[in-house]
Protein backbone atom coordinates (compact mmCIF):
# COMPACT_ATOMS: atom_id res chain seq x y z
CA UNK A 1 0.00 0.00 0.00
CA UNK A 2 1.30 3.53 -0.61
CA UNK A 3 2.18 6.23 1.58
CA UNK A 4 0.25 9.23 1.35
CA UNK A 5 4.02 11.25 2.35
CA UNK A 6 6.08 9.24 0.03
CA UNK A 7 8.37 9.53 -3.08
CA UNK A 8 6.25 7.30 -5.40
CA UNK A 9 5.02 8.77 -8.53
CA UNK A 10 2.99 5.35 -9.54
CA UNK A 11 0.81 4.62 -6.63
CA UNK A 12 -0.96 1.44 -8.13
CA UNK A 13 2.85 0.07 -8.34
CA UNK A 14 4.30 1.40 -5.44
CA UNK A 15 7.99 0.71 -4.64
CA UNK A 16 8.88 3.57 -2.62
CA UNK A 17 10.08 4.68 0.73
CA UNK A 18 7.81 7.57 2.44
CA UNK A 19 9.42 11.07 2.55
CA UNK A 20 11.60 12.30 5.48
CA UNK A 21 9.93 13.06 8.56
CA UNK A 22 10.82 16.66 9.43
CA UNK A 23 13.54 17.97 6.55
CA UNK A 24 15.03 21.31 6.40
CA UNK A 25 18.02 22.68 4.85
CA UNK A 26 19.04 24.20 8.18
CA UNK A 27 20.40 21.91 10.84
CA UNK A 28 19.45 24.10 13.95
CA UNK A 29 18.38 23.34 17.68
CA UNK A 30 16.42 24.34 20.24
CA UNK A 31 16.93 25.65 23.59
CA UNK A 32 16.95 22.41 25.25
CA UNK A 33 19.68 21.14 22.57
CA UNK A 34 17.13 18.74 20.39
CA UNK A 35 17.55 19.20 16.70
CA UNK A 36 14.31 20.77 15.28
CA UNK A 37 14.57 18.65 12.09
CA UNK A 38 14.27 15.07 11.61
CA UNK A 39 15.62 12.94 8.65
CA UNK A 40 14.51 9.69 8.95
CA UNK A 41 11.88 8.02 6.92
CA UNK A 42 9.32 6.67 9.22
CA UNK A 43 7.76 3.41 8.96
CA UNK A 44 3.96 3.39 9.49
CA UNK A 45 4.48 1.21 12.76
CA UNK A 46 7.72 3.20 14.32
CA UNK A 47 7.05 4.24 17.90
CA UNK A 48 8.40 7.58 17.50
CA UNK A 49 5.75 8.68 15.13
CA UNK A 50 3.39 11.23 17.01
CA UNK A 51 6.36 11.82 19.33
CA UNK A 52 7.33 15.58 19.47
CA UNK A 53 11.15 16.23 17.91
CA UNK A 54 11.29 17.95 21.38
CA UNK A 55 9.33 16.88 24.95
CA UNK A 56 10.45 19.74 27.11
CA UNK A 57 9.20 22.42 23.86
CA UNK A 58 6.00 21.32 23.18
CA UNK A 59 3.14 23.08 24.74
CA UNK A 60 1.23 20.06 26.38
CA UNK A 61 -0.88 22.80 28.20
CA UNK A 62 -2.31 24.29 24.85
CA UNK A 63 -2.85 20.50 23.17
CA UNK A 64 -5.26 19.23 25.99
CA UNK A 65 -6.82 22.30 26.06
CA UNK A 66 -7.44 21.98 22.19
CA UNK A 67 -9.14 18.55 22.74
CA UNK A 68 -11.14 19.61 25.65
CA UNK A 69 -12.83 22.48 23.54
CA UNK A 70 -12.85 20.83 19.89
CA UNK A 71 -16.46 20.45 20.17
CA UNK A 72 -17.17 24.08 20.51
CA UNK A 73 -14.94 25.11 17.63
CA UNK A 74 -16.99 22.65 15.75
CA UNK A 75 -20.19 24.26 17.01
CA UNK A 76 -19.10 27.34 15.73
CA UNK A 77 -17.67 26.21 12.78
CA UNK A 78 -20.77 24.60 11.49
CA UNK A 79 -22.75 27.99 12.54
CA UNK A 80 -20.56 29.89 9.95
CA UNK A 81 -20.55 27.59 7.26
CA UNK A 82 -24.51 27.86 7.52
CA UNK A 83 -24.49 31.27 7.89
CA UNK A 84 -22.31 31.49 4.83
CA UNK A 85 -24.31 29.74 2.66
CA UNK A 86 -27.43 31.71 3.55
CA UNK A 87 -25.63 34.75 2.57
CA UNK A 88 -24.96 33.91 -1.02
CA UNK A 89 -28.60 32.49 -1.07
CA UNK A 90 -30.02 36.23 0.19
CA UNK A 91 -27.86 37.18 -2.82
CA UNK A 92 -29.20 35.46 -5.38
CA UNK A 93 -32.32 35.59 -4.55
CA UNK A 94 -33.01 31.86 -3.09
CA UNK A 95 -34.64 30.32 -0.47
CA UNK A 96 -32.72 29.50 2.70
CA UNK A 97 -30.84 26.55 3.16
CA UNK A 98 -29.71 24.59 6.00
CA UNK A 99 -26.37 22.15 6.59
CA UNK A 100 -26.89 18.55 7.71
CA UNK A 101 -24.16 16.60 9.03
CA UNK A 102 -22.76 13.38 10.57
CA UNK A 103 -19.26 13.54 12.88
CA UNK A 104 -16.98 11.04 13.84
CA UNK A 105 -13.72 12.35 16.54
CA UNK A 106 -10.72 9.86 15.59
CA UNK A 107 -7.41 10.08 17.75
CA UNK A 108 -4.04 10.71 15.54
CA UNK A 109 -1.05 9.01 16.85
CA UNK A 110 0.36 11.94 18.72
CA UNK A 111 -3.24 12.33 20.84
CA UNK A 112 -4.82 15.25 18.87
CA UNK A 113 -8.59 14.81 18.02
CA UNK A 114 -9.74 15.02 14.63
CA UNK A 115 -13.13 15.22 13.38
CA UNK A 116 -14.14 13.23 9.56
CA UNK A 117 -17.31 14.85 8.72
CA UNK A 118 -19.93 14.52 6.55
CA UNK A 119 -22.18 17.91 5.08
CA UNK A 120 -25.03 17.39 3.34
CA UNK A 121 -26.59 20.20 1.79
CA UNK A 122 -30.38 20.67 2.51
CA UNK A 123 -33.05 22.86 1.43
CA UNK A 124 -36.11 24.26 3.52
CA UNK A 125 -39.54 23.18 3.40
CA UNK A 126 -41.78 26.36 4.91
CA UNK A 127 -44.70 24.19 5.33
CA UNK A 128 -43.16 21.57 7.17
CA UNK A 129 -39.02 22.19 8.01
CA UNK A 130 -38.52 18.42 9.25
CA UNK A 131 -38.95 17.63 5.84
CA UNK A 132 -35.66 16.54 4.03
CA UNK A 133 -35.81 18.40 0.60
CA UNK A 134 -32.96 19.08 -2.21
CA UNK A 135 -31.33 22.85 -1.99
CA UNK A 136 -32.34 25.04 -4.38
CA UNK A 137 -30.36 24.32 -8.03
CA UNK A 138 -28.48 27.72 -7.40
CA UNK A 139 -26.76 26.37 -4.30
CA UNK A 140 -24.14 23.80 -4.98
CA UNK A 141 -21.62 21.34 -3.42
CA UNK A 142 -19.19 24.00 -5.16
CA UNK A 143 -20.03 26.48 -2.60
CA UNK A 144 -20.57 24.08 0.35
CA UNK A 145 -17.23 23.77 0.13
CA UNK A 146 -16.07 27.51 -0.65
CA UNK A 147 -18.25 28.03 2.90
CA UNK A 148 -15.90 24.98 4.90
CA UNK A 149 -12.43 26.67 3.53
CA UNK A 150 -13.97 29.95 4.74
CA UNK A 151 -15.05 28.90 7.84
CA UNK A 152 -12.23 26.51 9.06
CA UNK A 153 -9.78 29.81 8.77
CA UNK A 154 -11.70 32.61 9.76
CA UNK A 155 -13.36 30.90 12.95
CA UNK A 156 -10.89 31.28 16.37
CA UNK A 157 -12.19 32.01 19.78
CA UNK A 158 -9.97 32.23 22.89
CA UNK A 159 -11.07 30.35 26.23
CA UNK A 160 -11.70 31.55 29.43
CA UNK A 161 -8.61 32.77 31.39
CA UNK A 162 -6.64 30.54 33.85
CA UNK A 163 -3.93 30.95 36.13
CA UNK A 164 -1.30 29.52 33.85
CA UNK A 165 -2.45 31.57 31.00
CA UNK A 166 -4.47 34.69 31.74
CA UNK A 167 -5.47 35.53 28.77
CA UNK A 168 -6.59 31.70 27.38
CA UNK A 169 -5.96 29.74 24.25
CA UNK A 170 -6.79 30.47 21.55
CA UNK A 171 -9.01 27.46 19.49
CA UNK A 172 -8.92 27.45 15.83
CA UNK A 173 -8.55 24.71 12.94
CA UNK A 174 -5.16 24.05 11.55
CA UNK A 175 -3.80 23.98 8.15
CA UNK A 176 -4.79 20.11 7.30
CA UNK A 177 -8.09 20.76 6.31
CA UNK A 178 -9.25 18.57 3.74
CA UNK A 179 -12.72 18.98 1.63
CA UNK A 180 -14.01 16.34 -0.54
CA UNK A 181 -17.39 16.64 -2.63
CA UNK A 182 -19.18 13.09 -2.91
CA UNK A 183 -20.81 12.96 -5.76
CA UNK A 184 -23.63 10.94 -6.40
CA UNK A 185 -23.32 10.86 -10.51
CA UNK A 186 -21.57 8.13 -12.33
CA UNK A 187 -20.30 5.49 -9.09
CA UNK A 188 -23.16 5.64 -6.81
CA UNK A 189 -22.64 5.74 -3.13
CA UNK A 190 -24.96 3.66 -1.24
CA UNK A 191 -25.87 4.46 2.75
CA UNK A 192 -23.54 1.36 3.36
CA UNK A 193 -20.85 2.81 2.30
CA UNK A 194 -21.49 6.04 3.87
CA UNK A 195 -21.79 3.90 6.94
CA UNK A 196 -18.55 1.81 6.55
CA UNK A 197 -16.94 5.35 6.44
CA UNK A 198 -18.04 6.33 9.86
CA UNK A 199 -17.64 3.35 11.31
CA UNK A 200 -13.98 2.54 10.36
CA UNK A 201 -13.25 5.97 12.45
CA UNK A 202 -15.71 5.53 14.84
CA UNK A 203 -13.71 2.42 16.11
CA UNK A 204 -10.78 3.84 16.99
CA UNK A 205 -9.44 5.48 20.28
CA UNK A 206 -7.02 6.24 22.45
CA UNK A 207 -5.40 2.72 21.86
CA UNK A 208 -3.42 4.18 18.68
CA UNK A 209 -1.17 7.08 21.82
CA UNK A 210 -0.23 3.70 23.66
CA UNK A 211 -2.61 4.81 26.78
CA UNK A 212 -5.54 2.65 27.57
CA UNK A 213 -6.57 3.33 30.95
CA UNK A 214 -10.10 4.18 32.05
CA UNK A 215 -11.09 7.31 33.81
CA UNK A 216 -8.66 8.48 36.49
CA UNK A 217 -9.08 9.68 40.00
CA UNK A 218 -6.47 10.92 42.61
CA UNK A 219 -5.46 7.11 44.02
CA UNK A 220 -4.70 6.06 40.47
CA UNK A 221 -3.49 9.32 38.59
CA UNK A 222 0.25 8.62 39.55
CA UNK A 223 0.56 5.55 37.09
CA UNK A 224 -0.40 7.11 33.96
CA UNK A 225 0.47 11.15 34.80
CA UNK A 226 4.18 12.44 34.96
CA UNK A 227 5.26 15.89 33.79
CA UNK A 228 8.96 14.52 32.85
CA UNK A 229 7.90 11.05 31.51
CA UNK A 230 6.57 10.84 27.70
CA UNK A 231 4.43 12.21 25.45
CA UNK A 232 1.23 10.58 26.63
CA UNK A 233 2.59 11.11 30.50
CA UNK A 234 2.52 14.62 29.95
CA UNK A 235 -0.64 15.14 28.11
CA UNK A 236 -2.42 13.54 30.99
CA UNK A 237 -0.86 15.75 32.99
CA UNK A 238 -1.19 18.63 31.80
CA UNK A 239 -4.87 17.95 31.44
CA UNK A 240 -5.15 16.75 35.55
CA UNK A 241 -3.23 19.56 36.51
CA UNK A 242 -5.07 22.30 34.46
CA UNK A 243 -8.69 20.70 35.98
CA UNK A 244 -7.87 22.07 39.05
CA UNK A 245 -9.22 25.24 38.20
CA UNK A 246 -13.26 26.02 37.87
CA UNK A 247 -14.14 26.66 34.55
CA UNK A 248 -11.77 23.92 33.72
CA UNK A 249 -13.17 20.52 35.88
CA UNK A 250 -14.15 19.14 32.79
CA UNK A 251 -10.35 18.50 31.78
CA UNK A 252 -9.73 15.89 35.04
CA UNK A 253 -12.95 14.12 34.11
CA UNK A 254 -11.74 13.23 30.57
CA UNK A 255 -8.22 13.09 31.43
CA UNK A 256 -7.78 9.63 30.35
CA UNK A 257 -9.14 10.81 27.10
CA UNK A 258 -6.43 13.53 26.81
CA UNK A 259 -9.10 15.98 27.48
CA UNK A 260 -11.75 15.41 25.01
CA UNK A 261 -14.90 14.41 26.63
CA UNK A 262 -17.02 14.46 23.26
CA UNK A 263 -18.78 12.03 21.66
CA UNK A 264 -16.81 9.66 19.51
CA UNK A 265 -20.60 9.98 16.68
CA UNK A 266 -22.40 13.03 16.81
CA UNK A 267 -25.23 14.05 13.95
CA UNK A 268 -27.70 16.71 13.17
CA UNK A 269 -31.14 16.26 13.78
CA UNK A 270 -32.33 16.44 10.22
CA UNK A 271 -29.17 14.35 9.11
CA UNK A 272 -31.37 10.87 9.51
CA UNK A 273 -33.23 9.46 12.46
CA UNK A 274 -32.73 10.52 15.62
CA UNK A 275 -31.83 8.13 18.30
CA UNK A 276 -34.65 9.01 20.20
CA UNK A 277 -37.16 7.69 17.33
CA UNK A 278 -34.97 4.47 17.13
CA UNK A 279 -35.73 3.61 20.72
CA UNK A 280 -39.29 3.86 20.05
CA UNK A 281 -39.30 1.95 17.34
CA UNK A 282 -37.13 -0.69 19.00
CA UNK A 283 -39.70 -0.50 22.23
CA UNK A 284 -42.53 -0.78 20.00
CA UNK A 285 -41.49 -3.66 17.90
CA UNK A 286 -40.21 -5.58 21.15
CA UNK A 287 -43.78 -4.99 23.21
CA UNK A 288 -45.44 -6.28 19.99
CA UNK A 289 -43.97 -9.38 19.86
CA UNK A 290 -45.71 -12.91 20.71
CA UNK A 291 -45.97 -14.10 24.16
CA UNK A 292 -45.04 -17.91 23.49
CA UNK A 293 -44.86 -20.54 20.99
CA UNK A 294 -48.10 -21.20 22.54
CA UNK A 295 -49.50 -17.48 21.18
CA UNK A 296 -47.63 -17.23 18.24
CA UNK A 297 -50.26 -15.48 16.45
CA UNK A 298 -51.50 -12.95 19.34
CA UNK A 299 -50.32 -9.66 20.28
CA UNK A 300 -50.26 -7.23 22.85
CA UNK A 301 -53.50 -5.50 22.26
CA UNK A 302 -52.79 -2.23 24.85
CA UNK A 303 -51.50 0.04 21.57
CA UNK A 304 -51.76 3.11 23.58
CA UNK A 305 -49.05 1.85 25.88
CA UNK A 306 -46.33 1.21 23.08
CA UNK A 307 -44.98 4.70 22.67
CA UNK A 308 -44.30 5.22 26.70
CA UNK A 309 -42.08 3.50 29.30
CA UNK A 310 -43.52 1.96 32.00
CA UNK A 311 -41.45 0.24 34.98
CA UNK A 312 -43.37 -1.96 36.99
CA UNK A 313 -41.99 -1.56 40.64
CA UNK A 314 -42.36 -5.06 42.03
CA UNK A 315 -40.65 -4.64 45.38
CA UNK A 316 -39.13 -2.02 47.38
CA UNK A 317 -36.36 -2.13 49.41
CA UNK A 318 -34.64 -0.22 51.96
CA UNK A 319 -31.95 0.07 54.56
CA UNK A 320 -33.06 -0.91 57.83
CA UNK A 321 -29.99 -0.92 59.81
CA UNK A 322 -26.27 -3.57 60.75
CA UNK A 323 -26.58 -5.74 63.48
CA UNK A 324 -29.21 -6.81 66.30
CA UNK A 325 -32.36 -4.81 67.55
CA UNK A 326 -32.42 -5.52 71.28
CA UNK A 327 -29.06 -6.66 73.75
CA UNK A 328 -31.01 -9.94 74.08
CA UNK A 329 -30.75 -10.63 70.53
CA UNK A 330 -27.17 -10.41 70.34
CA UNK A 331 -26.83 -12.83 73.48
CA UNK A 332 -29.19 -15.52 72.02
CA UNK A 333 -27.02 -14.99 68.87
CA UNK A 334 -23.41 -14.94 70.01
CA UNK A 335 -24.36 -18.24 72.53
CA UNK A 336 -25.65 -20.16 69.69
CA UNK A 337 -22.72 -19.41 67.75
CA UNK A 338 -20.64 -20.38 70.74
CA UNK A 339 -22.73 -23.74 71.12
CA UNK A 340 -21.95 -24.56 68.03
CA UNK A 341 -18.21 -24.04 67.22
CA UNK A 342 -18.09 -26.03 71.09
CA UNK A 343 -19.84 -28.61 69.05
CA UNK A 344 -17.73 -28.84 66.22
CA UNK A 345 -14.40 -28.68 68.59
CA UNK A 346 -15.79 -31.73 69.89
CA UNK A 347 -16.47 -33.47 67.29
CA UNK A 348 -12.40 -32.82 66.02
CA UNK A 349 -11.67 -34.06 69.21
CA UNK A 350 -13.55 -37.14 69.38
CA UNK A 351 -12.30 -37.99 65.77
CA UNK A 352 -8.97 -37.48 66.51
CA UNK A 353 -9.16 -40.26 69.56
CA UNK A 354 -10.52 -42.78 67.70
CA UNK A 355 -8.04 -42.73 65.30
CA UNK A 356 -5.12 -42.63 67.74
CA UNK A 357 -7.06 -45.51 69.02
CA UNK A 358 -7.19 -47.68 65.79
CA UNK A 359 -3.18 -46.96 65.19
CA UNK A 360 -2.54 -48.36 68.71
CA UNK A 361 -4.38 -51.40 67.84
CA UNK A 362 -2.65 -51.81 64.62
CA UNK A 363 0.84 -51.42 65.85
Amino acid sequence: MCLRDSTCTDRARCSCRPDPCHARRDLIHCPHGHPVACFARHDPRDERLGQPLCPDCYDHDHHVIWNNRAGELWRRTKQAITRRLNQLARQRGLAPVRVSHGKVAEFQARGAVHFHALLRLDGIDPDDPTLIVPPPSGITAADLDDAIRYAAVRIVYTTDPHPDRPGGWPINWGEQVDVRIISLHGESVSDAMVAGYLAKYATKGTEITGHTSRRLHAHNIGLYADSQGGHTERLVHAAWTLGDYPGFESLRRWAHMLGFGGHFLTKARHYSLTFAALRAARIHYRRTQPQGPEHSDERIQRQDDLDTETTIVLARLSYVGTGWKTTGDALLANTAADQARRRHQAGREELAHELAAESSLAA
